[in-house]
């Protein structure tokens, strides 16, 4: 992968909000800032979650991913 990891962080610093009014069958529920539902059934992601902002090596676009690494795993963590 040639994607260059940008930052990391909890979901609220990204804009992401908690949904638990639509937690269902599929998982814990996060609203992106553009209305997207994004579901995890990982029990991890019950109260939280952190995502990865990542930026793409052929269009420089930033996106964002769940992040699996915990915090201490990244140089900026403190």
């Amino acid at each position: 992968m040639l994607d260059e990891l940008v930052s990391s962080g909890w979901h609220w610093q990204y804009g992401w909000l908690r949904r638990p009014d639509r937690d269902d069958v599929q998982g814990y529920c996060y609203e992106e800032p553009d209305g997207d539902l994004v579901f995890s059934p990982s029990l991890r992601h019950r109260k939280a979650m952190r995502l990865a902002c990542w930026r793409d090596a052929k269009t420089g676009e930033k996106y964002l991913a769940i992040c699996h690494a915990p915090a201490k795993a990244h140089k900026w963590a403190k």
